[in-house]
């Protein structure tokens, strides 16, 4: 099963290198390795099997590759004949439909029930059409109709978003287990402790440090959670955090990192595929929000630090910042990849240059360079991550496909548009509501692709901009995976803390506060999206940032010593005044936490004196 996965990643990096095929060629193809596979490696019940599949399992995986295999050996003829005008084949009929109940049962395996259900309520509202109450009935479609439109075209299961997954994702997916398998991982780690282990609170900080370089590259918020927090919540534990704060920080942290530029969990490149822009100006725009997001965590740890007396961590146990620097040449993957993008090369050859990098800068480091074994292991490694992504893209295919078919998603826009009054402000609340919804239980990229579907016609119908549209539904899409009930890297937290999920859930939730505001202010005022002149960008951000100290201390109950319940809603007040752009707000907000701070500077409370002073940071 190995050689499968070495050669479905070594594929891609072959076709990045050379030449992609033409798209009914290449996503088929993608799709007919994703889903042979997927069925060899995901058990019935949903998890990673290491032995041998049981015959069903080889079957389904040979009718996979039947199905897909078919798509792919009649690409040219397809890609020429009429869609729903041209007859398909008794077996190009049959192969077809094989293949879209594989992907929904693939998907139950691989993501979960939630998708399937999704995808499969989707497809049986186009069957329903005629039955549908108001401005969701359309006029209905045959499995026939149904299959040659989801199976033999480029808007279904080869839509965009397999087509990101194909281009895009993978490969650098293929360039982050590569970067993570030469050690860059440990070296980012180290670089956050090195930089906040020393300050009060440091063990939380390096979380969000770590979380916020680690997670741009992963992915995965899950994952991320997975990947450092089994070193930083002990350590968080150790030094006096509770197990339900560990597991939250981690958890907003992680879930942050999917905001971060410069990849933004692959997000950052379809972005920029559907709005048709330059994929550097996507990461232009994400940069404050995302500095907002984790700089308001890491003021809410401090403060939580110095309510509970917590310190930082002792020098002996911080790793020295000139021996890590030594190896910082692990890190320099990074830079050729964000160079070569600014050259003017397209992501997925900049990622491939960068995956190059990696295998030449692991040399560089005595103990950590990458042979062929670690090569065709990152490659293995690279094959299975790919999996998931790719069945779950061919999931929101489906319902991309629906929605395209029926014509929904402006039905969509006319009920939110309808139920809001014409009134932006309780409109954007709704599709909020629905973005976190619909971004449950999915990995960011997909999230990305179902809340944009649905979401971002609305949005633009509002007489909103298309950039801040995406980014609004995005960033709600991306925030579902820490919102209680279902919130997968608050589950993830848990299980490394050993605390209760609802509750990191919620304290997650609290903590990344600031994400929640954001978005709807840059709807009314894109400065924060980097938009407007530099003098309007510069004062959003600045006064943002001193807001974002005012929430923390509102939230946390700290500001100076303890606060009670008057101050921190007078801190909460300064705050959205100073978060919210314009010179007015900004200036009532900046006298109100003048007004705070030299309030509590003169009458400084008793626990406040008897904080630590120790890394006030």
């Amino acid at each position: 099963m190995s050689l499968g996965f070495i050669l479905f990643a070594g594929y891609h990096v072959w076709t990045t290198a050379l030449g992609m095929p033409v798209a009914y060629l290449h996503r088929p193809v993608h799709l007919a390795f994703a889903a042979t596979l997927g069925f060899l490696l995901y058990s019935a019940k949903g998890q990673k099997r290491s032995d041998r599949a049981p015959a069903w399992d080889m079957a389904l995986s040979l009718l996979a590759l039947a199905g897909f295999g078919t798509a792919a050996w009649m690409a040219e003829p397809i890609s020429e004949r009429l869609a729903m005008v041209d007859p398909l084949s008794a077996w190009q009929l049959f192969t077809g439909a094989a293949i879209i109940l594989l992907v929904l049962e693939l998907i139950r395996r691989t993501v979960g029930w939630l998708l399937a259900a999704v995808a499969i309520l989707f497809l049986a509202y186009a069957f329903l059409g005629p039955h549908m109450p108001g401005v969701l009935a359309h006029r209905g479609f045959g499995w026939k109709s149904i299959v040659d439109y989801q199976a033999y075209g480029l808007e279904g299961l080869y839509s965009s978003a397999v087509g990101v997954s194909s281009t895009y994702i993978v490969v650098f997916i293929i360039f982050g287990t590569f970067l993570e398998m030469s050690g860059a991982g440990e070296v980012l780690m180290d670089l956050g402790r090195a930089l906040t282990g020393r300050f009060r609170g440091g063990p939380a900080k390096i979380a969000v440090l770590t979380s916020a370089f680690f997670g741009t590259i992963s992915g995965s918020a899950a994952a991320n959670v997975y990947a450092t927090g089994s070193f930083t919540i002990p350590l968080m534990k150790r030094t006096g955090y509770s197990p339900v704060f560990a597991g939250a920080v981690e958890a907003a942290a992680s879930t942050g990192g999917q905001l971060m530029p410069p990849i933004m969990g692959a997000a950052a490149f379809l972005m920029a595929d559907i709005l048709g822009i330059p994929y550097l100006k996507v990461c232009a725009a994400a940069l404050i929000p995302s500095v907002l997001y984790f700089f308001s965590i890491l003021m809410m740890v401090d403060f939580e630090a110095a309510k509970l007396g917590i310190k930082g961590l002792p020098k002996e146990e911080l790793p020295d910042l000139r021996v890590t620097m030594r190896r910082a040449v692990l890190l320099a993957p990074i830079v050729v990849l964000v160079g070569v993008m600014l050259a003017g090369y397209t992501p997925f050859m900049a990622a491939f240059m960068a995956t190059c990098s990696t295998l030449l800068a692991s040399w560089c480091v005595p103990g950590k360079r990458m042979g062929l074994r670690q090569v065709v292991q990152a490659l293995d490694t690279s094959g299975r991550r790919t999996v998931l992504i790719a069945v779950a893209c061919a999931g929101a295919g489906l319902i991309i496909g629906v929605v395209t078919l029926t014509g929904v998603g402006l039905n969509i826009s006319s009920l939110v548009i309808t139920a809001s009054g014409g009134n932006t402000a309780l409109a954007l609340v709704l599709i909020m509501v629905a973005s976190i919804l619909m971004g449950v239980g999915t990995p960011t990229t997909v999230a990305y692709i179902i809340v944009a579907t649905l979401g971002v016609p609305a949005l633009q119908n509002l007489g909103f901009e298309a950039l801040p549209s995406h980014f609004f539904v995005f960033y709600f899409g991306v925030l579902s995976m820490i919102t209680p009930p279902v919130a997968v890297a608050s589950y993830a937290a848990a299980e490394v803390a050993g605390a209760d999920m609802m509750r990191i859930g919620v304290t997650g939730t609290r903590l990344c506060f600031v994400a929640f505001l954001v978005p709807f202010l840059f709807m009314y005022e894109p400065a924060l999206l980097m938009v407007g002149t530099p003098g309007k960008i510069i004062l959003a951000f600045a006064t943002a940032l001193i807001g974002c100290v005012a929430l923390a201390g509102a939230l946390e109950g700290w500001y100076l010593g303890r606060i009670g319940a008057v101050m921190r809603m007078l801190l909460f007040a300064s705050a959205l005044l100073m978060i919210t752009p314009g010179h007015r707000t900004d200036l009532f907000g900046f006298a109100l936490l003048a007004g705070i701070t030299l309030w509590r500077r003169s009458r400084r409370a008793p626990s406040s004196a008897q904080s630590p002073s120790n890394g006030e940071a």
